[in-house]
């Protein structure tokens, strides 16, 4: 509905030359109210934003618990009750990735690698309902809908990839630099005494920091 608004209200020639779409239909529809868009925008991008840490650091704490991420991400505070180092460790991530002086290409990196992810997911599942069809499921959906959004997915990872190759390019890079971490922290098992001692004592030296205790 926000899409046929944008093109109800302006011209193709409009949205091109726009840099912020949502303060140009602003303007042309709420005039000297318009200022409200750009607030509203930026509550609502905030208010995303603090949903994503939290979502990233659960992803980050489940991962770690599955012991596909150091032990430390696993861990609780013991005051808060929260994943307390998972989401550290996601809002520091989110840091760094601000050093980047060309918003345009980290969104075309972010968002062609947030829909091949979630993307992933929906195959996983619609998978198991395949291959697994007596699990229990506490929330089960027609498979159109599925299908349906797997169809939105593609067409959102297909059109980048002609329009941008080098920004998903570097999406894809980001995503296999994944591979070697998983490597070395899950398939290698026979791993040096050194090297365990060492991720043993930055356990030990985080949970000191962060005050933050394992659940099991």
């Amino acid at each position: 509905m926000t899409n046929v608004a944008y093109f109800t209200a302006m011209s193709p020639r409009e949205m091109l030359g726009s840099y912020a779409t949502a303060v140009t239909f602003g303007q042309n529809i709420f005039g000297v109210a318009a200022l409200i868009i750009p607030i509203f925008v930026a509550l609502s991008t905030f208010g995303g934003v603090n949903g994503l840490l939290f979502t990233s650091g659960r992803l980050c704490f489940v991962g770690a618990r599955e012991g596909q991420l150091p032990g430390i991400m696993a861990m609780i505070s013991v005051t808060k009750h929260t994943p307390m180092p998972a989401i550290l460790f996601t809002g520091g991530l989110s840091l760094v990735m601000l050093i980047s002086d060309n918003i345009y290409s980290l969104i075309n990196y972010l968002s062609f690698t947030q829909w091949l992810s979630v993307g992933a997911s929906i195959v996983g599942m619609v998978y198991l309902r395949f291959t697994k069809p007596d699990m229990p499921r506490p929330i089960k959906m027609p498979l159109v809908i599925p299908f349906f959004f797997l169809m939105t997915v593609l067409f959102l990872l297909i059109v980048p990839l002609m329009a941008a190759p080098y920004d998903t390019g570097m999406g894809v890079l980001i995503v296999c630099s994944g591979i070697p971490v998983y490597f070395i922290g899950v398939v290698w098992k026979s791993k040096p005494r050194a090297f365990q001692r060492f991720m043993e004592n930055v356990t030990v030296l985080g949970q000191k920091a962060m005050g933050v205790a394992s659940t099991s």
